[in-house]
């Protein structure tokens, strides 16, 4: 059976096999064969038992994939295209809860279950690997990282090694609602600070709308998220020498971490941009920013497919723009970014044969997709795709300028993940201290000494 918490999605062709397997349900992990190695394999472990494949070209690989709605439906696509160019290798693709899928992925690691392939954030490159249950996959990449941004190469290594690739890249930038500006007389394409204070000023003078949100509510993530881009912007580091291993944050005793701390608490503090009542609501301000209510925000290119109706179209009517977000208290030109990955899980059963279809498996749908751009604005990880005509040709690009200023962005080397350390920066004392500077909770230099000491207390 799959690894409690997952589903299973029987693929095109192993449905048109007919194996003899009754349902859903029943579906049981991987059996691998080897491959031209002669290699026999055994199954990944999800169902206690190992099955030899019928002819040693055969392989089957398990995914663990989390994700959702469009992004799903897509990741299914692409796989069984991969299925119809590669007839020797079956994906049996299992459902994981995102938020469950750390714990799920440590635990069948542990005890010799893990998956072949399983998809997180890029940016836990470092913290999976610390846990020792990663595979490095460079003797298996066809061109190494080289079809990639070279942008993504931090987040993907660990201890010098390729852990991990990336399906796509998404990152922080600031939107705007243009029909709110007009009606301020605000300008439309703020590019610096004080563009940015003319424009958040008179939307708040002239109209009732909310002038300017940097984050959607009070959460955890965009509390890290959001403060590391204005410590990034601030030319300032997270950490001493802006290097992780060593364990010493600095960002609360610096002036570039103070100086962003004090904007962050400023926004909905003494410039009244943003108001705290409603903080606890995910809703709120991405309804107003499509209603014409909200006129700026700090929002991630992610956000783009909440701006859209139920046929992926942009709403009709909505003007809005994705700028780089080079407008804040700060003349560094950076800012947060992640990607949606998928990492390599050690696994004692895992025959060669299983380790080199896994990997061409997963550069062939990383380096073949240009639906996550037109469908939710993500930004493809290989120039190639994203600068593709299909890519290119979709409003996505030019009208609403979100993946062509991704694009721009990645090239120029202007996006960074989040520090690689061995933790989760996005615990609760960590990423949720930082955020409640925005909400009012805590003044900014408390604020970051308490998020710098949970981050120190849990790397040493």
């Amino acid at each position: 059976m799959p690894f409690e918490g997952t589903t299973s999605k029987i693929s095109r062709r192993r449905a048109i096999k007919g194996l003899g397997i009754a349902g859903i349900s029943g579906l049981a992990g991987c059996s691998g064969g080897g491959g031209s190695d002669g290699e026999d394999g055994s199954g990944d472990g999800n169902t206690g038992s190992a099955t030899k494949t019928t002819a040693s070209q055969d392989v089957e690989i398990t995914f663990w994939e989390s994700f959702g709605g469009t992004e799903a439906a897509e990741l299914e696509i692409l796989t069984s295209e991969f299925e119809d160019e590669h007839p020797n290798i079956t994906v049996n693709t299992q459902s994981v809860p995102f938020g469950e899928m750390t714990t799920k992925l440590t635990t069948a690691a542990a005890s010799g279950n893990a998956p072949h392939v399983a998809s997180y954030w890029m940016s836990f490159s470092s913290y999976f690997n610390s846990e020792g249950i990663l595979d490095p996959i460079d003797e298996y990449l066809q061109d190494g990282l080289n079809p990639y941004y070279d942008i993504v190469r931090p987040a993907a290594t660990a201890g010098g090694d390729t852990v991990a690739l990336p399906m796509d890249i998404h990152g922080m930038m600031l939107a705007t609602n243009n029909t709110v500006l007009d009606e301020a007389g605000a300008p439309t394409a703020p590019s610096t600070p004080e563009e940015l204070a003319e424009a958040a000023n008179a939307v708040k003078e002239n109209t009732d709308k909310r002038p300017f949100f940097l984050q959607t509510y009070d959460n955890l993530y965009e509390g890290f998220r959001v403060y590391f881009s204005l410590v990034k912007q601030q030319g300032g580091d997270m950490f001493k020498n802006g290097d992780p291993s060593t364990g010493e944050p600095v960002f609360h005793e610096t002036d570039a971490g103070l100086a962003a701390a004090n904007f962050y608490d400023s926004v909905t503090g003494e410039r009244g941009w943003d108001y705290t009542d409603d903080l606890s609501d995910s809703n709120v301000r991405i309804n107003e920013f499509k209603n014409d209510q909200a006129a700026m925000g700090f929002m991630g290119n992610w956000m783009a497919n909440r701006l859209q109706n139920d046929n992926n179209e942009f709403i009709d009517g909505l003007d809005f723009t994705y700028h780089s977000p080079w407008s804040f208290a700060g003349d560094t030109k950076k800012t947060f970014c992640e990607s949606n990955s998928f990492f390599f899980p050690s696994n004692p059963n895992h025959t060669n044969a299983e380790k080199k279809a896994r990997v061409k498996f997963v550069e062939y749908i990383t380096q073949n997709n240009p639906v996550w751009a037109t469908k939710a604005g993500h930004l493809p990880p290989t120039p190639k795709v994203a600068e593709s005509d299909e890519v290119t040709s979709h409003p996505v690009y030019e009208e609403y300028e979100i993946v062509k200023t991704l694009a721009e962005m990645a090239e120029n080397d202007q996006l960074r993940y989040q520090p690689q350390t061995d933790i989760n920066l996005y615990a609760p004392e960590i990423g949720g201290s930082l955020s409640s500077i925005y909400a009012q909770n805590i003044e900014p230099q408390d604020g970051i000494n308490k998020s710098a000491t949970a981050i120190r207390d849990r790397m040493n």
